[in-house]
């Protein structure tokens, strides 16, 4: 290899070796972890419309929580107006996230997601909040599990609860979906690949 190639294959690598470094300090690189309701008897709660909440406890399993997803049933709902929202509770009751989903957006029947992009702390009771407003008729029904037998990691121990009564052992059919850094030997592979990258790209 002439001289040039292996000075620059040389700076190459010390800066691709910098910039991994600065992006495993800022934990920038993540990949996604999905923890989901297992599979069990589903049954559909009626319209949580005029006012009639559902409030699902959790914990978070990981600091960066980057989206939630309910299961719903709109098949049967009139589609021209109205709205789901979608709150988050700290343990104090205030309200840390909101988002609120058009009633024309949700399918038929299948999952709804919703970004959240928050960072949350571990460990911690967070209150997930389903509340339809300004549907025609009594909305989209919200689906749920057993959660003796299905419920996510974020969900045991939490029962649901719905227009302020709760629902022994039962919980909302979701998924939780987790931005996560990778770990620092990932980073390692990353440099490797990247230095067979360069010298390809220089010889």
């Amino acid at each position: 290899m002439d001289k040039w190639r292996k000075t620059g294959a040389a700076v190459s690598g010390i800066l691709l070796a910098g910039a991994l470094a600065a992006l495993c300090i800022a934990g920038r690189i993540t990949r996604e972890v999905v923890s989901e309701s297992g599979i069990a008897y589903e049954q559909k709660v009626d319209s949580v419309a005029y006012g009639y909440q559902l409030e699902q406890d959790f914990v978070p399993q990981y600091g960066y929580l980057d989206s939630v997803a309910v299961h719903v049933d709109a098949s049967g709902c009139a589609r021209e107006l109205g709205e789901l929202q979608v709150s988050i509770l700290d343990k104090y009751g205030d309200q840390v996230f909101f988002a609120a989903v058009p009633v024309p957006d949700l399918p038929q029947y299948g999952w709804v997601e919703v970004p959240v992009h928050m960072q949350l702390a571990p460990g911690e009771v967070k209150t997930l909040v389903l509340e339809s407003v300004g549907c025609v008729d009594s909305g989209p029904k919200i689906s749920f599990i057993d959660t003796r037998l299905a419920a996510a990691a974020e969900q045991q121990g939490f029962d649901l609860v719905y227009a302020g009564v709760p629902k022994e052992h039962l919980g909302l059919k979701m998924m939780f979906i987790y931005a996560v850094p990778i770990e620092v030997y990932e980073y390692f592979i990353y440099y490797v690949f990247g230095l067979i990258l360069i010298l390809i790209a220089l010889v």
